[in-house]
């Protein structure tokens, strides 16, 4: 078998695609939206005692009801920045520095424990693509995340270079590279012109908000440069929750599949919970979303792992067999490092090695 049969293939990447990588390392962290909200919840009431909002009482009885632990960070952000209130507007911005400092805080934290380890997954990732039975051709890779994991692995692969799609000085790729297009922006970048990397203490991003202000560059350069990389022939999602929040990208999605020139629509491919992946596609079924267990060999491979038996297409179970495994596939986590495993399974099965120049994938698999 060799993988992927000439397929152009694309990535979407979410945060909790670096939440498994974190994860992966047994790091204690969490990154994701819901590992936050208690903590931006803690900093917005200690905005509300700061001299500019502590005399403001119907902002007080406002904020104590709509920002708790539980709450939709970008949905409350997005209600209060498009109130006529003034004061309003100024608590979204403080409470966007805020978010800023808490992940920003995270992730450093992280660094500090694990020097850089925390990237592993994306290196495989990346090295799954350098196996000599891959006929895949790596279009390029898209990412809402704001940290540098990505860009640390595609750095060292001797080999390869990071294309941001725009110029970013510090960043100088001439050979052979990975283009990787950060739509939301980096904590690694300065706003500068030209964009320049930078050591983390400044930001050009897009904060948190139902409404992505991508108009300006190098955000419209960037979302260009998106819609062309989605001429692809699989996307594949990995950690990417798509909701009522991200319509400007469901958008896309959806245009890019069904208004193509030649008629024939990209497959989308959910490394995720398959659980996950029935909610996405029961909000959004014009997409056709695919899961895991729904693919070739690697679905018929988790449905053996799971029920027993010999391996076997999802469609051929029956509907008590379904709902057995989707209870079952609840119980599991980290969907990124399982879907890996399974194809560097998958690839020594078929050629007995999983040895590549960089070795990533090799040492992957000798630790699972």
């Amino acid at each position: 078998m060799v993988i992927g049969e000439g397929r152009r293939v694309s990535y979407l990447i979410g945060a909790g695609a670096s939440q498994g990588c974190v994860d992966s390392v047994g790091s204690e962290h969490g990154i994701l939206m819901s590992h936050l909200n208690q903590e931006l919840s803690d900093e917005a009431g200690d905005l509300l005692e700061e001299s500019q909002y502590e005399s403001r009482e119907e902002l007080k009885l406002l904020v104590n009801e709509i920002v708790t632990e539980d709450m939709d960070f970008e949905q409350v952000i997005t209600f209060l920045d498009n109130s006529p209130s003034a004061i309003h507007r100024s608590f979204a911005d403080d409470l966007r520095t805020k978010f800023e400092y808490v992940i920003k805080n995270k992730l450093r934290n992280i660094k500090d424990e694990f020097g850089g380890r925390e990237t592993k997954l994306y290196k495989v990732l990346l090295d799954i693509h350098e196996h000599p039975s891959s006929n895949e051709e790596l279009v390029g890779i898209m990412t809402l995340n704001y940290d540098q994991y990505i860009e640390r692995a595609i750095e060292d692969f001797p080999e390869h270079c990071v294309d941001f799609g725009v110029e970013v000085r510090g960043t100088e790729c001439d050979d052979s590279p990975i283009m990787l297009l950060k739509l939301h922006g980096s904590f690694g970048w300065e706003e500068t012109w030209p964009i320049t990397t930078n050591n983390g203490e400044s930001s050009l991003w897009i904060p948190p908000g139902i409404q992505k202000a991508k108009d300006r560059y190098p955000f419209n350069v960037i979302w260009g440069r998106a819609r062309e990389m989605l001429d692809c022939d699989v996307l594949r999602i990995i950690g990417c929750g798509l909701g009522p929040n991200d319509w400007d990208l469901i958008s896309l999605l959806f245009s890019t599949r069904h208004a193509n020139v030649q008629g024939e629509p990209y497959s989308i491919e959910v490394i995720d919970s398959p659980k996950r992946t029935e909610s996405m596609t029961n909000d959004f079924p014009y997409l056709e979303l695919r899961s895991l267990l729904q693919l070739d060999d690697i679905g018929q491979n988790i449905v053996s792992e799971i029920l027993g038996g010999s391996p076997r297409p999802y469609d051929s179970l029956s509907e008590d067999e379904k709902d057995r495994l989707m209870k079952k596939t609840e119980k599991r986590s980290n969907w990124f490092q399982i879907w890996l495993t399974q194809m560097a399974e998958l690839i020594t099965e078929n050629h007995g090695t999983i040895e590549t120049p960089n070795e990533h994938l090799k040492a992957f698999y000798e630790e699972a």
